[in-house]
């Protein structure tokens, strides 16, 4: 038996060291170490006994007279900025003012007042960074909302309804993991009538059995922010080499005891343990954040945020050049079907809900095929009519291919 040990130990150590190591941190770029400043100001305008205030960070060294400014929602429990620390530290070394609002006292607090805390930390953080001289000033025009877990639904109330709580409206979101999992109050009724002139990521966990992908994909479905500038992004397990890069719900956690906020929870101990900073943190969450903030603020790196790219599904590579599994994006570019002028095809309504009609197609038999966006077919058929039933499809956004004798035709529309 002890043979057996020693034997299972000896070629445990074996595996490992000829394991192949994970992508590390890029050198430029989104997501890349070229940082703009060497340090972090670290502030906590919290106390043990309420369940309202913030932490404070801002960029020095050197320290600019104003900054692009986000606001960070935790998840629920997590009310300690350390377990997302290192991500915190990068978005102000990249330049940026980061808010990070408590809106829960202990694990127990009402769901219900999560959404007005948040706004209560937010209010009182703007007015010290506009008041207070010796603060970096937020540059209001460049504001965006990162949300994770419950914070995802808190960020998508406030980005829906930010005229009714009387607070700034961003100019972009992401939502990390979004949802509330067994917890359901504190979510609107409904999101659709959010504005449509947002820039927004909603990424997802392939392996996130917290949450899943219900909330997010209810976001991605239900408002109408136009796919060119809304994209629904979910990451894969990778066991190609060691440590595995996993698809987890704690995969935005990334832990810097520095910023420890003084606040204990069990979900608090539990994030300190599932933390881990890997490529999902640099060619994922990092990533996209840093690629959203641009391409909003600056019309740069657009290419990494938005559009199914090459750039934006890029995960690294492990150390003996094999491609960590790419990111799926949605709607993806569909094959085919994206060199076409989607708007060609003239349909009404739109969106619709049981029935697609057609325009200015004559009056030949149409044979047509149904595609949602991943470009997988999942519908085709013929009608000697200008009328084609999509009862059954889901909720979701679709392109529909229409042939007839004289033409080949398409459009894009959305089910709901």
């Amino acid at each position: 038996m002890l043979i057996r040990v020693f034997l299972f130990a000896f070629f445990s150590q074996v595996t490992l060291l000829f394991a192949q190591s994970p992508p590390s941190q890029p050198t430029s770029g989104p997501g890349g170490s070229d940082y703009l400043h060497d340090d972090v100001i670290f502030s906590d305008f919290t106390s043990w006994l309420s369940p309202e205030g913030y932490w404070l960070f801002e960029p020095s060294n050197p320290q600019p007279d104003s900054a692009n400014l986000i606001l960070f929602n935790h998840g629920y429990g997590v009310f300690n900025p350390g377990p997302y620390g290192q991500w915190i530290e990068h978005l102000v070394r990249k330049g940026n003012i980061v808010i990070f609002p408590k809106y829960q006292l202990s694990d127990a607090s009402l769901p219900s007042t999560y959404t007005p805390n948040a706004i209560i930390g937010l209010q009182d953080a703007l007015l010290e960074l506009q008041t207070n001289p010796n603060r970096v000033k937020p540059r209001m025009q460049n504001y965006a909302i990162i949300g994770h877990s419950y914070g995802g639904v808190i960020t998508s109330n406030m980005v829906t309804e930010y005229a009714f709580y009387g607070i700034p409206k961003p100019k972009c979101f992401m939502l990390c993991q979004p949802g509330t999992g067994g917890l359901n109050s504190g979510r609107l009724n409904s999101y659709a009538n959010m504005d449509t002139d947002y820039n927004a990521l909603i990424v997802v966990g392939d392996d996130d059995i917290i949450v899943g992908d219900v909330f997010g994909r209810e976001i991605m479905d239900s408002t109408n922010i136009p796919t060119s500038r809304k994209n629904f992004v979910t990451h894969f397990l990778d066991n190609n080499g060691f440590p595995i890069l996993e698809a987890s719900h704690n995969e935005p956690l990334s832990t810097n005891l520095s910023y420890d906020g003084g606040t204990t929870s069990a979900v608090i101990t539990g994030g300190y343990l599932a933390s881990k900073t890997d490529g999902v943190d640099y060619y994922c969450y990092w990533k996209l954040a840093d690629a959203l903030l641009n391409c909003t603020f600056y019309n740069s790196d657009c290419e990494y945020a938005f559009g199914d790219t090459p750039e934006q599904r890029y995960m690294g590579e492990w150390s003996d050049g094999t491609t960590v599994v790419e990111l799926q994006i949605e709607p993806a570019n569909l094959i085919g079907i994206q060199a076409h002028n989607t708007n060609e095809l003239e349909i009404f309504p739109n969106p619709i809900n049981d029935y697609i009609n057609i325009n200015n197609i004559g009056n030949s038999t149409i044979n047509f095929e149904i595609y949602n966006m991943k470009g997988s077919l999942i519908m085709k058929g013929n009608t000697d009519g200008n009328n084609i039933e999509v009862s059954e499809l889901n909720l979701g956004f679709y392109v529909i291919k229409v042939q007839t004798n004289e033409t080949i035709k398409y459009a894009k529309f959305v089910k709901e």
